[in-house]
């Protein structure tokens, strides 16, 4: 196996554990000290910041899953960069809000970092704009999906 699918199959696994809802499988893919992170405010968005670790990659997923129904979650597209070990999944999701009941498309890129065939560092790149209309009440009137007529 060479060094490029070696990390496409660990960053394919993730997929699969989270698209699964198995957080415990995705624990062996990660570093001990990995660093989550995803950009917004943690106030509206609970899953936002840098979450440290084993407890906060559980901590991460908790939160999207306390506050996110994943209709749907496909990684389209990965590049991958064998010398820097980093995969760029560039994909789209569609999620339902809990709290709100209303439903978000996401066009989303997330960056891998690994080393010694474990995940040291994610990074989520998603469409804030989106999450936030669905998420924040007092952005009812607006349309989460004016901008992606066709997903």
């Amino acid at each position: 196996m060479s060094d490029r699918q070696a990390l496409i199959g660990i960053v394919e696994a993730a997929y699969a554990a989270f698209a699964a809802r198995r957080s415990q499988d995705l624990l062996p893919l990660c570093a001990a000290d990995c660093l989550w992170q995803a950009p917004g405010p943690s106030a509206l968005m609970p899953w936002a910041g840098r979450h440290h670790g084993h407890a906060g990659v559980l901590e991460f997923l908790g939160q999207l899953d306390g506050h996110l129904d994943f209709l749907a979650f496909e990684a389209r597209s990965l590049v991958v960069d064998v010398e820097q070990g980093q995969v760029v999944a560039l994909g789209v999701g569609r999620c339902r809000v809990k709290s709100t009941g209303r439903l978000y498309v996401n066009h989303w890129a997330h960056l891998f970092t690994l080393r010694d065939g474990l995940i040291t560092a994610f990074r989520e790149y998603p469409d804030t704009a989106a999450q936030l209309v669905a998420i924040h009440p007092a952005l009812a009137d607006l349309d989460p999906q004016q901008e992606h007529p066709h997903d």
